[in-house]
C-alpha cells in the first residue's frame, strides 16, 4: 500500500465461520441379503441423517435428533444400494420387502460418516429362503434358554425343516449345534464338539441329511 493511501474496504478473506463451512461427502453402501450372504434384490431401501450428533463419537443420542435429510433408493440385483450423502450420523432401514422374503428382526441400524471421501456400509439380514416359518434364526434363538453370551452375536440356520436344524453363532470358538424342535419349542440336541454316534444319532430321530455332523 502506497503512503497517504486508506486501508483497503475489503480485507483478505479468512477462514468462514463455521455456519458456512461447504458440506464434505461420503459413501454409504446399504446391502441386502441373507444370513448366509446371498443378495436379496429389490428392497426399498432409507438413509436418514440426523442432527444435532458427532459422527466420530459412534453413538447417535436417542430422542435428541431431528432427521434433516433422507434418501430413498431400491437395491439393484446384487441386493446394493449406494448413496453419496454428507459426512454425519445416519439411521438405515428397509420398506415393504419384496414377497416371499423375511427379514431378521434387528432392531435400529446406523452407520456415520466421519471424513470426506470416507466409504461405509450396512447391512439388512433375511432369513433363508425355502425354510419353515418355525426355522427363522430369531425363533431358535428366543427357544434356546442357555445360549449366554451368544445373545450378542448373530445366528445362522440351516439344514432345516421344522423339526431338526443346524444352527451356529458368529462368534469366537466353536459355536455350533444341532438342534430339534420339541413340545415346547426348540431345544439342544449336541453341542460342538461332540462324541455322538450316528447309530445312536439315527435312532433318536436325526434325519440322513445330518449324517456328515457325525464322525462316528
Amino acid at each position: 500500500m502506497s503512503p497517504g493511501n486508506p486501508p483497503s474496504a475489503n480485507p483478505s478473506p479468512g477462514k468462514p465461520s463455521p455456519g458456512n463451512l461447504p458440506l464434505t461427502f461420503g459413501t454409504a453402501v446399504i446391502r441386502t441379503q441373507t444370513l448366509s450372504g446371498s443378495p436379496v434384490p429389490n428392497v426399498p431401501v432409507h438413509l436418514s441423517l440426523v442432527q444435532p450428533c458427532d459422527p466420530a463419537s459412534q453413538d447417535i443420542p436417542l430422542g435428541e435428533t431431528v432427521e434433516v435429510l433422507r434418501r430413498d433408493a431400491v437395491t439393484d440385483g446384487a441386493g446394493i444400494a449406494t448413496f453419496s450423502v454428507p459426512t454425519g450420523c445416519y439411521f438405515f432401514g428397509m420398506g415393504t420387502p419384496p414377497p416371499g422374503t423375511a427379514p431378521v428382526p434387528e432392531g435400529m441400524h446406523s452407520l456415520f460418516l466421519v471424513r470426506e471421501g470416507q466409504l461405509v456400509s450396512g447391512q439388512l439380514r433375511f432369513e433363508e429362503p425355502g425354510l419353515a416359518p418355525s426355522c427363522a434364526a430369531a425363533t431358535i434363538v428366543h427357544d434356546l434358554d442357555d445360549i449366554g453370551e451368544l445373545t450378542s452375536a448373530n445366528a445362522t440356520v440351516s439344514q432345516c425343516d421344522g423339526a431338526w436344524a443346524v444352527i451356529v453363532w458368529d462368534s469366537p470358538g466353536d459355536s455350533q449345534r444341532i438342534v430339534r424342535h420339541a413340545v415346547d419349542g426348540w431345544i439342544t440336541y449336541v453341542y460342538f464338539p461332540h462324541d455322538v454316534c450316528w447309530t445312536k444319532a439315527a435312532a433318536d430321530g436325526v434325519p440322513a441329511r445330518l449324517r456328515p455332523y457325525f464322525s462316528c
